[in-house]
């Protein structure tokens, strides 16, 4: 078993010139060093949130669903947790837009008085020599804090950033932007990719997100959820190594071992990038969220998404079990 424990790919501190070693802390310099050390950029396909308009803007719930249809849904059950909690006519309505989203497929609706839209984000992580750009020095690195019931009545991302004009200056030169288009990708596909473009010309970048991936004949899939931060990631492939693996191999003790000592390494508080255990080779790897924006706020799905699955609706006895069925 091999461990590393750098966080920043091949730039470090010394690769800099001396003037700058003081200053490679900072998130510009971060940006900066990544578009040298990790030169290319790689679509990683769409993920889906939902969205509500406030005062300042557009406060973010979790990026993290990975079809419009599943959005939705959440953004259903949510409804009924709250419609749980309310009284009188917000109750009703809560209800309502629950029902609403059970039955058909809106990407915005507005209940009680407050507007909510399932938007649309953009997946990209950054490539060099080396493969995918791991965690960066300034990437905050913690385990979350245990969420209370009153944390969960609200959305509480923070408000979306600022949208920023592609290849600007703030951007670095960078457009944030793909175009799916070739042979095998549907024509629909590509014509809604350059719709948005017009219809939606401003992106703007969340915070970044983290996966495990492990190199497999040279390419790293990533493997598991896209999470908070790296630390989320060791503690999730730490319970990989030494819950999940036990259950799938039938293997030694001697292997079991190895697994059981690469957990420990990754919960002992060092902000480990990559770890190789028994020749397989894992990394914590970043992603770049950005979202489009266009003069009527954040992107929605487009028709050509890949959205199967009909919208859900909870079976009567378990929403009672939970306290959130219709009848009071």
């Amino acid at each position: 078993m091999e461990a590393m424990t750098g966080s920043d790919g091949a730039a470090l501190a010394g690769d800099l010139p001396p003037s700058l070693s003081a200053a490679s802390s900072s998130a510009w310099l971060g940006e900066v060093r990544a578009q040298r050390t990790h030169p290319l950029v790689l679509w990683y396909g769409p993920t889906y949130g939902v969205m509500e308009r406030v005062d300042g803007g557009w406060m973010m719930s979790g990026m993290e669903r990975m079809t419009p249809q599943d959005a939705r849904d959440s953004l259903a059950w949510w409804f009924r947790n709250m419609a749980r909690d309310a009284s009188g006519a917000d109750r009703g309505e809560f209800r309502d837009g629950a029902a609403l989203l059970e039955r058909g497929r809106p990407d915005e609706v507005t209940v009680a008085g407050r507007v909510f839209r399932v938007v649309r984000a953009d997946r990209f992580c950054r490539f060099g020599v080396d493969g995918p750009e791991p965690p960066r020095p300034t990437d905050p690195d913690e385990l979350p804090e245990p969420r209370t019931r009153r944390d969960a009545r609200r959305f509480d991302h923070g408000l979306l950033p600022p949208a920023l004009a592609p290849g600007s200056a703030e951007l670095l030169g960078e457009r944030w932007e793909k175009v799916p288009e070739g042979p095998v990708v549907p024509v629909e596909v590509t014509r809604d990719a350059r719709r948005a473009l017009v219809t939606h010309p401003r992106v703007a970048r969340l915070a970044a997100r983290f996966a495990a991936a492990e190199k497999e004949s040279g390419t790293w899939p990533p493997h598991g959820p896209f999470l908070h931060s790296p630390a989320c990631v060791r503690d999730h492939l730490a319970t990989y190594f030494d819950t999940i693996v036990p259950m799938m191999l039938a293997s030694s003790p001697d292997v079991l071992a190895e697994y059981r000592a690469a957990a420990g390494l990754l919960r002992d508080g060092t902000r480990r990038a990559e770890i190789t255990v028994l020749g397989r080779r894992f990394r914590v790897i970043r992603f770049e969220y950005v979202v489009r924006v266009g003069p009527d706020g954040p992107e929605r799905p487009r028709p050509s998404d890949y959205d199967p699955e009909e919208p859900f609706t909870p079976d009567p006895e378990e929403a009672r079990g939970l306290g959130i069925a219709d009848d009071e």
